[in-house]
């Protein structure tokens, strides 16, 4: 959204607005510092990150978005406090008996594992995005980190990255399906994570204290010998 709003003409329509995004992990903390507490000494009421978070959100007049994303475990504490938010009063309650009025270009996003332990109210009142690992795939995570972590690295040419991208598009399903018939392992792993650990050791060999440097032709030689080590340790070392 906000790559159309910056390229696009339409500036009023809805769509092509800029889009603000605060990211939390709701079970790093307790309810108190997400949601505000009175101090028990002084009698005093101390805003918790959650609710500090939506109330600047909501006392914004611009028509930029804002999207408060909860990263982490449902449990049905936390999550029973949003049942307000997510229906028609779009409205948090606080312990204190304050209320904050969400804007319509506010939205609560819940990034989770499960919902085991999540209660009908809470998923009855959220749209779902469900994605599996199979369909997912290995494939978005390796682009996403080529052209990520790589980004503005001089040692990367764009050349380089098309070569390491090929490298893994020829390799990794034939190793992937070969491990899964006829190898064992002392800890099961998913394909992802065999995968991440082959990213790993690049990110540690692609340096130029490591020798990874010359010309482009030079850097794609290299790059075949570090991935092929990459790959097999990425790939081979959770074997027995």
């Amino acid at each position: 959204m906000n790559h159309l709003r910056e390229n696009g003409d339409e500036k009023t329509d809805d769509r092509f607005q800029m889009v603000k995004k605060i990211v939390l992990n709701p079970k790093s903390i307790s309810m108190g510092e997400m949601y505000g507490e009175v101090n028990q000494l002084s009698q005093e009421w101390t805003d918790g990150l959650a609710s500090k978070v939506m109330r600047n959100a909501a006392q914004e007049v611009e028509e930029e978005k804002t999207w408060v994303v909860f990263d982490g475990p449902v449990d049905a504490i936390w999550i029973e406090n949003m049942n307000t938010v997510l229906d028609d009063n779009m409205t948090l309650c606080l312990a204190n008996g304050q209320r904050i009025k969400l804007r319509s270009q506010m939205r609560m996003l819940f990034e989770v594992q499960d919902l085991a332990v999540a209660s009908p109210a809470t998923v009855s009142r959220c749209g779902m995005v469900y994605l599996t690992i199979e369909e997912l795939g290995w494939r978005p995570f390796v682009k996403t980190w080529i052209y990520t972590f790589f980004k503005g690295y001089e040692l990367m040419p764009d050349a380089c990255k098309e070569h390491l991208w090929m490298l893994f598009e020829y390799t990794v399903d034939v190793a992937l399906e070969f491990i899964r018939a006829n190898c064992k392992e002392a800890v099961v792993t998913t394909d992802l994570q065999q995968v991440t650990s082959i990213c790993n050791f690049l990110e540690y060999f692609i340096d130029e204290s490591k020798g990874f440097k010359g010309q482009d032709d030079d850097k794609k030689k290299l790059l075949d010998c570090v991935f092929a080590w990459s790959y097999a340790w990425g790939i081979g070392g959770s074997l027995d």
